[in-house]
């Protein structure tokens, strides 16, 4: 390995001192350099193929350009590779890297994304937990006794050492629910998963605050999707069909089958989560039945009448926002994210092309 090209090689190769180069490839304000001298500067550094040293600016600016996002998803997952694309998209405008960590403990006990704040690798950590499910009780303890810049996403849980980003479960219930029943449907079948986190527990609520407003009939029905087989769930998306998935794809299927003797011509099925109406029209071809989706982002459009799409897009945003005003100093803040986008898919219209 050849010797790398350090800032006093450009110096000399552009006949220049030290300091002006620093101050060229820096754009240093207060310093006037001639632009004659900054061109040569400015191909001296083309010439030697000189990169600055990311480390020495770290230590001069007491800084730390990058940003450690704990995501304990699934991300080929339609929702949960949005929201890091988000997270990237807005940290890259302001010059900041993304770190993926994990959540491993080393051999001091700590998780590695406290390990790496504590090592100085990220300057901030985003937390994306899985179902409810935000960072140890310990890690938190260390970070708040740091001062770490910490954004916690979507853990229903507001704190006052650190940011939280949530998504309004409830509202973006309401409001699907209320488009539903705008068709003249007059029983409601909810479909929510065996999982009881502040997430299910909103959306359900939101669905029963729209029925009893209006007097309609809900039937609640959990369907055999479970924290214990979430994982299985989502290889679909990852790995394709393994023989878990499968069977429990049949599991899911003969829940729908045992559901089409209960709903009635004129009735609404609303799933909690994506892709589940298209379970169930595949075992019932009724057309007039209204279908919808409280969450959907592409998975399976076409199944729903009416879906929410969820702004994970803009929640990955919104969380890259929030640590990079603690970074600078900013005070820890709480935003909820509305779910105000309801989505009407025409499927006469699709069919007909």
């Amino acid at each position: 390995m050849g010797r790398r090209t350090t800032l006093k090689d450009v110096a000399r190769e552009a006949g220049v001192t030290a300091a002006t180069v620093s101050y060229v490839i820096n754009n240093t304000p207060g310093q006037t350099i001639r632009p004659e001298t900054r061109r040569r500067v400015l191909q001296a550094v083309e010439r030697l193929n000189y990169m600055p040293n990311a480390h020495a600016r770290t230590l001069r600016s007491r800084t730390i350009p990058c940003v450690g996002v704990v995501i304990r998803k699934n991300l080929a997952v339609p929702r949960f590779s949005q929201m890091a694309y988000g997270i990237q998209t807005r940290l890259e405008l302001d010059g900041y890297n993304v770190l993926l960590l994990g959540n491993k403990r080393d051999s001091l006990g700590h998780a590695d994304y406290a390990s790496a704040y504590l090592a100085g690798r990220v300057g901030g950590i985003i937390f994306i937990g899985t179902e409810n499910e935000g960072p140890d009780r310990d890690s938190l303890e260390l970070l708040a006794k740091e001062s770490a810049p910490l954004v916690v996403f979507d853990g229903q849980s507001p704190a006052d050492d650190h940011s939280t980003v949530d998504l309004d479960y409830q509202g973006g219930a309401r409001l699907i629910t209320t488009r539903v029943l705008e068709r003249g449907c007059r029983r409601v079948h909810y479909l929510r998963p065996q999982i009881e986190t502040a997430q299910e527990r909103l959306r359900e609520q939101g669905v029963r605050d729209i029925c009893q407003a209006s007097g309609a009939r809900l039937m609640v029905r959990e369907m055999p999707i479970s924290l214990s087989n979430l994982d299985v769930w989502d290889e679909r998306y990852s790995v394709g069909n393994t023989d878990a998935g499968i069977h429990l794809s049949k599991e899911f299927l003969d829940a729908m089958t045992d559901l089409r003797s209960e709903v009635r011509p004129g009735d609404a099925v609303i799933s909690s989560w994506a892709t589940w109406t298209h379970y169930f029209r595949k075992v019932d071809h009724r057309r007039n039945i209204v279908y919808a989706e409280l969450a959907n982002n592409g998975e399976s459009w076409l199944a729903a009448d009416f879906y929410t799409r969820l702004p994970n897009y803009e929640a990955g945003m919104a969380c890259a926002d929030e640590v990079l005003s603690l970074m600078r100093g900013g005070a820890p803040s709480a935003r909820t994210l509305r779910l105000a986008n309801v989505v009407e898919a025409r499927l006469d219209d699709v069919e007909a092309t």
